[in-house]
């Protein structure tokens, strides 16, 4: 009897990432083993690109001159071509739930919930607060539900992970009303700091237990410090706007220089909203673009600016947040450009030495998993995220 199979949706700001997974592997604390079918849809320089990775482990990709950001096209390109029986093999069986990322679930969910009309209107309202995530996360839940209107839809949220930290950490020094109407920080990339909370057991032993601190950098960045594999601080706050330097994000910003654009130069909220999170960050900087790719093969002094910019904005969130935990016994980078990018981890871990992080080049370039020398008194690791892995296992709990 062919197994039932969960389809996870990842909708983000530059991509859309899918999995299909057994949904007999997806039960138990480990994140599953293996998927059927990987894979993602990515731009990079204005072209889009569908790579995946089919039961058999056979890699594929597939370029197209259209922008991507059609996610209804993009789901049905999926479903019709990809998430066959053909490709998934024999033992897959009907697809029995999707699971969705969506990246704000508010005061209210911080647990996997069933996507019912009346989630479905709370979680729109909270568009404004993701406005670059919200949105295509919905997108994906809408297409993916006029395909399998009889199938569950389940909605796994990046802020979740965070729910565990004290009141003080999401707190602003603003008037204590407002903080109780829900005006605090929130935290985001949950999923992907859950993913490697799971793996850190294995890799580390006891001492995952101790203060670690995550840098997932990619399109969005930010940076968590976990103690007991738990959120206890992150840099991103109310919005996904905040903390470090990102693709096309300003991150961290005086709030007076917002106040300024709007009383003196007289920009409306729309103009500063695209300024700040379409225009500004690496993209901003080097005027050219907001992919590291892009800027590490360039020679023009202005993505060179940007990418020193990016790195001190890592190293300097990292010392804070080792603050906040109480020290650093390892660090990991993931995501997109943390997992990728031996400049970026080589750069900022030079910046940390003055704790006794030891940057192993050799191991570095290699793109292996710890980077350090074997007597860094910290050890610095690249491992990449697996947000689907999670989305997998809270769905299967919760259909359980």
């Amino acid at each position: 009897m062919p197994s039932p199979t969960l389809l996870c949706l990842n909708t983000g700001s530059a991509s859309l990432k899918f999995a299909l997974f057994k949904l007999d592997n997806c039960h138990g604390p480990h994140l599953p083993e293996a998927a059927q079918l990987r894979g993602e849809i990515d731009s990079h320089d204005g072209q889009a690109t569908l790579r995946w990775t089919d039961a058999q482990g056979q890699t594929h990709r597939t370029a197209s001159s259209d922008p991507r950001g059609d996610i209804a096209a993009e789901v049905d390109t999926l479903l019709d071509t990809l998430i066959t029986p053909a490709l998934c093999g024999p033992s897959c069986g009907p697809i029995a739930a999707v699971a969705h990322r969506i990246v704000h679930g508010g005061t209210t969910f911080t647990s996997a919930q069933r996507i019912t009309p009346s989630v479905r209107a709370a979680l729109d309202a909270l568009r404004s607060l993701a406005p670059l995530h919200q949105g295509p996360g919905l997108a994906g839940v809408d297409a993916a539900t006029a395909r399998l209107p009889d199938v569950p839809q389940i909605a796994c949220f990046d802020t979740a992970f965070h729910a565990t930290q004290a009141d003080l950490a999401r707190r602003y020094a603003i008037p204590r009303d407002w903080h109780d109407k829900g005006f605090k920080r929130y935290g985001f990339h949950g999923l992907s700091y859950d993913a490697i909370a799971h793996k850190l057991p294995p890799l580390l032993g006891e001492r995952a237990q101790g203060a670690i601190i995550v840098a997932h950098l990619g399109g969005g960045s930010s940076l968590c410090g976990l103690r007991g594999l738990r959120s206890v601080s992150t840099t991103m706050g109310f919005t996904a706007l905040d903390g470090l330097v990102m693709s096309t994000r300003c991150g961290t910003i005086d709030p007076g220089l917002v106040l300024h654009w709007i009383t003196e130069e007289h920009l409306d909220p729309q103009r500063i909203t695209a300024m700040l999170y379409h225009d500004s960050g690496l993209k901003g900087v080097s005027g050219l673009s907001g992919d590291m790719r892009t800027l590490e093969a360039s020679p023009d002094a202005r993505a060179q600016e940007a990418i020193a910019l990016f790195t001190a904005s890592v190293a300097h969130h990292i010392g804070a947040l080792a603050a906040d935990i109480g020290g650093l016994d390892a660090l990991v980078f993931t995501g997109g450009i943390g997992t990728h990018s031996a400049r970026v981890r080589q750069e900022v871990c030079n910046a940390l030495s003055w704790l006794g992080l030891r940057l192993d080049p050799l191991s570095n370039a290699a793109g292996q998993t710890c980077i350090t020398h074997g007597n860094s008194p910290i050890p610095a690791f690249a491992l990449p995220t697996d947000e689907e892995g999670v989305m997998a296992l809270q769905t299967a709990a919760l259909l359980a």
